[in-house]
């Protein structure tokens, strides 16, 4: 059984939630900063 694209957009929202709770904590990670701008992307392509 597949997964639905709001499913989808909904588990990226929720690590997106999670990677900006760390970012706040730990600001001068480019790893991360990164990993948030993929995810970000992912979701401004599917909609």
């Amino acid at each position: 059984m597949g997964m639905t694209n709001k499913q989808f957009q909904g588990i990226i929202r929720l690590i997106l939630m999670q990677v900006d709770n760390v970012l706040k904590v730990v600001k001068d990670n480019t790893e991360l900063q990164e990993l948030r701008d993929v995810l970000q992307s992912m979701l401004e392509d599917g909609d």
